[in-house]
């Protein structure tokens, strides 16, 4: 995605800097035609694209609040200068800073991060249907408390005490996050991801969330998006759950009239093994006539039994089995052999938004944030995802360190230098990762073999005898001779 040729020469005040070339002036101009300044203009220092710049590359380098950004703008205030024009020498306080991030509507900020900084999404224009199920985007929506939020009382920091809930609509495919809301109550979560939807274009999509929010208003906005949904079901569906449980209780006496399709698939990880048996049934033969009026966009039930040995034990309670249970708008394919296995991997790929709000909280320190204004809280909350969109994108495409990924941590301290901060953005919105990949100081981190440290074991070692190896000065070595004395003396 080549986001730099949706900005001409023309659209710059500037006609000087070339837009190309220049990503410090891009992410300029993305602020300026993206974001409104709320300030009196007689009394204005620096521009509000000026500023919003700083601020994604300091949240790039791990500053997370106005302090650290206020701190990450002095220090690197020469080298900024140098990339970003109207740059002058006087650094902003952290009140303006805070009071920068507030003014800004939400909505607007909430645009840009849904416009700019998502990956390329394929398959969003294509009519529905024309794209196969196991190429089809998996989108999930999902709540987080933030937990710096709640005001506790009598010492009761529980979740009703109140606290902001984002709601995140969270690109499974692609492993970034679309949109968001902040609402006050966890109930309102419902009415968030309907606004969302009706934002987005989700077109082919395959939609999924917790059993709180599957309502027939959620499901009709989805199919009305010309999407698809694959949402959890739960007892607080009464009836609606009975019948999906009566109708599973049914296929297992071989009395559901419906074709039944179903596979298994085991996993090794964490000390146990899990089987995880799905099973799908038409929902004209399972739900009743009158709950089809009522659920009219349900077109298949599905059930996920998982059976878990552990393996210190080597036990398997058989009898213990987690059943849960699933409502799509997807019709059943008996002709398709890998239907049931490609529903297993959708319902598998929502916990992927728990995994990124987990990021979310411990490598940008969410939680620990004491935000009380709303309008600051919706915002830096996006500046978050803008961040943790590009910082997840370079992770996923960067090459391994010593056969592990990087961390969150590390991309953070190399963003510290604001070269870095422009060339991983550079990357995320050009979707080309060639730059960094040629960069000496990267090259030598990637490739580099580690250096002997005098304290390896030889090759030698079985032909020669530990003791008799090893002669230098090394603490190893040290260990040797004296594990020689002590086996002489014996």
């Amino acid at each position: 995605m080549n986001l730099y040729k949706n900005i001409s020469m023309s659209d710059s005040k500037d006609t000087s800097i070339d837009l190309k070339s220049n990503e410090a002036c891009f992410l300029q101009r993305l602020v300026e035609l993206n974001l409104k300044d709320q300030r009196n203009s007689s009394l204005i220092v620096y521009p509000l694209y000026t500023i919003v710049t700083v601020i994604i590359l300091a949240r790039m380098a791990g500053c997370n609040n106005s302090r650290k950004q206020r701190l990450f703008w002095q220090k690197n205030k020469k080298q900024l200068q140098s990339l970003i024009y109207g740059l002058g020498d006087e650094v902003p306080s952290e009140q303006t800073i805070r009071r920068v991030v507030a003014l800004v509507k939400a909505d607007e900020t909430v645009k840009f991060l849904s416009e700019y900084f998502v990956s390329y999404r394929e398959n969003i224009l294509k009519p529905l249907g024309s794209v196969p199920l196991a190429q089809r985007e998996v989108v999930a929506a999902d709540g987080q408390n933030i937990r710096a939020t709640r005001s506790s009382k009598d010492g009761n920091d529980s979740r009703k005490n109140g606290g902001y809930d984002v709601v995140s609509l969270f690109s499974s495919t692609y492993g970034v996050t679309l949109c968001q809301r902040t609402v006050d109550k966890k109930n309102n979560e419902a009415l968030a991801i309907m606004e969302m939807i009706k934002d987005l274009n989700l077109s082919n999509s395959i939609l999924t969330w917790d059993a709180i929010n599957t309502r027939a208003a959620t499901l009709k906005a989805v199919t009305e998006a010309d999407a698809d949904f694959l949402v959890c079901l739960k007892s607080n569906q009464g009836y609606l759950y009975e019948e999906v449980c009566d109708s599973f209780t049914f296929a297992d006496a071989d009395r559901y009239l419906g074709e039944v399709l179903s596979s298994k698939r085991v996993s090794s990880d964490h000390g146990r093994i899990e089987e995880k048996k799905i099973t799908i049934l038409d929902a004209e033969h399972g739900l009743s006539k009158e709950m089809q009026r009522k659920w009219p966009y349900i077109k298949s039930l599905i059930r996920v039994n998982t059976t878990r040995t552990y393996k210190c034990s080597g036990v398997s309670n058989t009898d213990d089995v987690e059943s849960r249970y699933f409502v799509s708008s997807i019709i059943t394919d008996g002709l398709d052999e890998n239907f049931a296995d490609t529903i297993q991997d959708s319902i598998l790929a929502r916990w992927q938004i728990e995994s990124r709000h987990w990021v979310i909280d411990v490598a940008f320190d969410q939680d620990r944030l004491p935000l009380r204004n709303q309008d600051y809280i919706r915002n830096s909350n996006v500046y978050t995802k803008m961040i943790c969109n590009v910082l997840s994108y370079i992770r996923d495409n960067v090459p391994l360190y010593q056969t592990k990924p990087w961390s969150f941590d590390s991309l953070q301290m190399f963003a510290s230098d604001v070269e870095y901060g422009f060339m991983f953005l550079k990357a995320f919105f050009t979707q080309d990762m060639s730059e960094i990949e040629n960069d000496e100081r990267f090259i030598g981190l990637f490739y580099k073999e580690p250096e002997p440290t005098g304290n390896d074991v030889p090759d030698n070692l079985e032909v020669n005898g530990f003791e008799n190896t090893i002669s230098d000065d090394t603490l190893l070595g040290s260990f040797a001779r004296t594990r020689k004395k002590i086996k002489g003396k014996r």
